[in-house]
């Protein structure tokens, strides 16, 4: 409740912001039960978002999705965030590059993982521990 109190003291544009998050979380929870070839189809290429992005709206961008995240019912995984952060710097026609990475845990378990940079700015994070990029678009 505590972080519910936050969100209704924010001023009306990060409210608005938070809004937009959370349905982009819900939407791309669902958006990704589709087979993910399509999924990425739908993505505008970053040459045909010329916008570079501001970075103060950056981090506010990274601020909601955070946010969103915390407050969501469902569990989110960092692709699901990823997406969701995408959609919102789509609408501002604000390119950016989503990366997947892989990374082997104590050389047995594979660990995968979605992060997405705008402006040399991690919108989502990469996180601490070094993945091997096999793919970004």
């Amino acid at each position: 409740m505590n972080l519910l109190k936050k969100i209704i003291q924010l001023p009306l544009e990060e409210k608005i912001l938070f809004l937009e998050a959370v349905f982009f979380l819900f939407f791309s929870k669902v958006f990704l039960f589709l087979p993910f070839k399509f999924c990425i189809r739908q993505l505008d290429s970053i040459e045909s978002l010329p916008q570079k992005g501001d970075p103060i709206l950056l981090k506010k961008v990274q601020l909601a999705v955070a946010r969103a995240n915390k407050l969501a019912f469902w569990q989110n995984i960092c692709l699901v965030k990823s997406f969701a952060a995408r959609f919102m710097l789509q609408r501002r026609q604000i390119g950016s590059v989503m990366h997947l990475g892989l990374q082997f845990k104590n050389n047995k378990e594979l660990v995968a993982h979605a992060w997405l940079v705008a402006n040399e700015i991690y919108v989502t994070p990469k996180g601490r521990t070094r993945y091997k990029e096999i793919f970004s678009f």
